[in-house]
């Protein structure tokens, strides 16, 4: 499971370190996608395949199945770690996501996500009552 948050930067060519403790779940190899709220979505490919599959089990005629599958698949990469734990972030999915230099690399639970830092910082302003608020709601649906 991924977890945590970490302040890296992405070099001249695109690469941003991955944190050590994720690095043995990403030496499988890695798939990258555009992801929900644009940042650039890192799976060991294991995680990858179980999403690929739930995806493909969805009804083929649903318009937001063909949409999502549509962005998500179409702007996939493949990739793996370097000698140094490294990935490199395409420059597609370095434009989408709105990547320059200062990144936040976030822990997902089954993915990583790679944000541009200072969206990263709005995204998470108001964090306490916002966390509060989110976990009452999601007692209504029995978590």
């Amino acid at each position: 499971m991924f977890f945590g948050s970490f302040e890296h930067a992405l070099d001249d060519k695109g690469r941003v370190i991955m944190p050590s403790r994720f690095r043995g779940k990403l030496a499988e190899g890695v798939m990258m996608s555009r992801w929900i709220e644009q940042c650039v979505a890192v799976f060991p490919r294991s995680e990858f395949d179980k999403l690929a599959e739930r995806i493909q089990a969805l009804p083929e005629g649903s318009k937001d199945r063909r949409d999502f599958a549509l962005i998500f698949f179409g702007h996939a990469f493949e990739a793996e770690l370097d000698r140094q734990g490294r990935i490199t972030i395409p420059p597609k999915l370095r434009e989408m996501a709105g990547l320059d230099r200062e990144v936040e690399v976030v822990g997902m639970m089954n993915r990583v996500e790679i944000w541009d830092r200072r969206r990263w910082e709005e995204a998470t302003q108001g964090g306490l009552e916002r966390f509060e608020q989110t976990a009452e709601r999601l007692s209504e649906l029995g978590f």
